[in-house]
């Protein structure tokens, strides 16, 4: 690769290529050492951000010294496969390096004799090898590696074709080891400055307080949290009291912490209260311990400070909470005593009014029954005049008394829920008339006028005949007393419209009562008044006779039959008083048959298509399904009145639907429907359980246990049909 030319030695000249001999002389070689010394003292003591420029003076001094005419230093790409010309300098005489030349692609060899690896320099402008014999060129490439890997290339270039002698290589070798050595050096301390950079940017970046205490006790580090916590830059730290920023009711506790962590002992965590920037409070949790050199020397205190405020703001709501709980559930439970000792002496008080009404309800019927006696027998005495009127003053009075007597004692026992009351289909026709009929002597006395309207339907309803019959004669009696002499008395039932009562759930299934008058009507802001117990609007400045029980009455009553009342009045024209009742049955024209037998000629069986069976012990019950089910003639129903005998029924006639109640003879309806769901041949049946329990979570249990559906009593006719038509899929 080289070839070296000759050049005496003792001329104090620059060397030449032309100069120099096969065997570099003993001073010029000296010379060369001396510049080679040089410069490595100053590639030793320099920053890796001098080395560079130091680097391009040293190839300029040994290029000059050697008589170069270009030389260059050459770094190894990332990819290792080029090397790139990083540094370069050249001779007045000589020019830069081409842009296309400064580039070359680098294969490895097979190692040489020696065992070191060797390379080939392939310049990719025109594919020559560096390392071949070049006639027209002088050249001295020496390889820069580190153990087995190639870091880099510097490259002597000659003035002209004059050689060197093949010395120069061997003297320039050092200078290789130099370079190779500064550049190593830069890069090693680069990644330490990076790697620190990186270290204290990571550290920056944490969010936590990350704090150095020195063994003097004073801050010798502190990351960028230090500032952003408690305002005191960073330049500033360095030697300042790290216990200026604790809260002054904290700093014992603090400094007792570090103390003993610095003094080996282990110091746990603490909470404690810093001064934060802007005047604020915050609390920081502090982990420490402490710090030791190579030598086993304590060193200082290091500590992470984590931020804790909204954890203590959240303890502390949370505190408060707890407290409002504990006051809200003494609060409570005094709430509650006092209410369970209210509740005490409620009953106790109703127990005590009850039996009061019930002992005087008898006291004074027995005094009474002899007054009403010797009238009736006062009256087969045929008296006339002033004497027979004094009689009927006394006969009408005493069935008055006898009427407040019944009327008080019924509102003692509804309250006291010890009214029994037998719900069945009631016709209201029936009752409606023999109602009317009681009232036609007094209507007859004021010259008043009775109508009754149906509006073409002929229902029954569910209820308790007497309670109902009750209600009407409260309801007319009124409507009698409070009207104007002549007026008119209408008794009328329709079943309502989704319009007309909207509140209804299921307007089909029900029937309206109305009972109007033409007397002088409610004020509307009292019609919350006039079904209490004693309130007589109006009627207290007359001579009328009353308590002003009957409309309290007649509430309670409906309530307990499942209906609903009310009341609508204008004032000066009339009152029309309103009872909602659920239909026993749908409503039928009159002039239909209302027992829904089948048409004449036609043959019940062949109409049949579905069976469902009715286990119910009561009979007024019985009796109403068995009404009910007439509007159905497509069903046969079938009836067991104990839930053994139901269970048999199932397995015996296999109906396509069971209704069943619970509380039956022998066995119950839930070990019926058990029955049922465990018997493979009938465990498909659909179970409605029809039932006046209303326990609470009875619903749930039994759905959990089978049931298909779950209906209380008393029961909705208009629901119970669409229920049954669901289960057997009637279209």
């Amino acid at each position: 690769m080289t070839t070296l030319s000759t050049r005496p030695v003792a001329d104090p000249t620059p060397a030449t290529p032309d100069a120099l001999t096969d065997s570099a002389p003993a001073e010029w070689r000296a010379q060369l050492a001396e510049l080679l010394a040089e410069h490595a003292i100053g590639l030793v003591h320099l920053s890796p951000q001098e080395v560079d420029a130091a680097l391009v003076a040293a190839l300029k001094a040994i290029g000059e010294f050697i008589g170069a005419g270009r030389a260059s230093l050459w770094r190894t790409a990332t990819d290792r496969t080029q090397i790139v010309v990083a540094h370069e300098w050249h001779a007045g005489s000589a020019s830069a390096l081409p842009l296309a030349h400064r580039t070359v692609r680098v294969e490895p060899l097979a190692a040489g004799p020696d065992g070191a690896p060797g390379y080939r320099f392939i310049d990719p402008a025109d594919g020559r090898d560096w390392l071949e014999t070049d006639e027209d060129l002088a050249f001295v490439v020496l390889p820069l590696q580190v153990a087995d890997r190639l870091i880099g290339v510097i490259r002597f270039d000659a003035l002209g074709a004059m050689p060197w002698p093949p010395s120069v290589h061997e003297l320039l070798r050092p200078f290789g080891a130099l370079c190779t050595s500064a550049i190593v050096a830069q890069r090693a301390i680069a990644g330490l400055e990076a790697s620190e950079l990186r270290h204290r940017s990571v550290l920056d970046e944490v969010g936590d307080v990350i704090v150095r205490v020195g063994p003097d006790g004073a801050l010798s580090y502190v990351n960028r949290a230090w500032y952003e916590l408690t305002g005191n830059p960073i330049a500033d730290t360095v030697g300042a009291d790290p216990l200026a920023n604790v809260h002054p009711e904290d700093r014992a506790l603090a400094m007792e912490h570090m103390a003993a962590a610095m003094a080996g002992e282990p110091g746990g965590v603490r909470e404690v209260r810093f001064l934060a920037h802007g005047g604020g409070v915050r609390w920081m949790e502090v982990k420490g311990r402490a710090v030791f050199d190579g030598d086993g020397n304590l060193a200082g205190f290091s500590g992470v400070l984590h931020d804790v405020s909204q954890r203590k703001a959240a303890e502390a709501r949370a505190q408060a909470a707890r407290e409002e709980a504990e006051r809200a559930r003494d609060e409570a439970e005094l709430a509650r005593d006092e209410a369970e000792q209210a509740r005490d002496l409620a009953e106790r008080a109703s127990r005590a009014k009850s039996e009061f009404l019930s002992r005087m309800s008898h006291e004074l019927r027995t005094p009474l029954n002899a007054i009403l006696g010797f009238t009736q027998l006062l009256e087969f005495a045929e008296l006339s005049g002033e004497d027979a009127d004094n009689l009927s003053m006394i006969s009408r009075a005493g069935r008055h008394l006898l009427s407040l007597i019944n009327d008080t004692l019924d509102v003692s026992r509804i309250e006291s829920g010890r009214l029994s009351m037998s719900l069945e289909p009631v016709s209201v026709a029936d009752v409606a008339q023999e109602s009317l009929d009681l009232v036609r002597p007094d209507a007859a006395n004021r010259r008043l006028t009775l109508r009754t309207r149906g509006e073409g339907v002929a229902p029954h309803v569910v209820a308790d005949r007497q309670r109902l019959k009750q209600v009407l004669v409260n309801l007319l009696s009124n409507a009698v007393k409070y009207n104007r002499s002549g007026g008119e008395v209408r008794i009328a039932w329709a079943v309502p419209s989704a319009e007309t009562a909207p509140e209804l759930s299921s307007p089909l299934g029900w029937l309206r009562l109305e009972v109007s008058d033409t007397g002088l009507g409610i004020p509307s802001e009292r019609f919350e008044d006039i079904f209490l117990p004693f309130e007589r609007i109006g009627a207290e400045r007359t001579d009328i006779d009353g308590s002003g029980i009957g409309l309290a009455l007649a509430k309670n009553l409906v309530d307990a039959m499942g209906g609903r009342i009310g009341v609508r009045s204008v004032h000066g024209v009339g009152s029309t008083f309103y009872v909602d009742l659920p239909l026993a049955a749908a409503a039928v024209p009159v002039g239909d048959d209302a027992d829904g037998a089948a048409p004449d000629g036609a043959d019940s069986e062949d109409i049949t298509k579905y069976t469902v069976l009715y286990v119910e012990d009561n009979p007024s019950n019985t009796m109403l399904m068995r009404r009910i089910f007439t509007r159905r003639p497509h069903i046969r129903l079938l009836v067991a009145a104990d839930g053994d005998t139901g269970l048999e029924m199932v397995g015996e006639h296999r109906p396509d639907l069971v209704l069943l109640d619970l509380h039956l003879p022998g066995r119950s309806g839930e070990e019926v429907l058990a029955g049922i769901r465990l018997d493979p041949a009938i465990a498909a049946t659909p179970v409605v359980i029809v039932t006046a329990d209303l326990t609470a979570g009875i619903e749930r249990r039994l759905h959990e246990a089978g049931a298909t559906d779950f209906m209380s009593k008393p029961v909705d006719i208009g629901r119970l049909l669409h229920v049954v038509d669901r289960e057997l899929r009637v279209v």
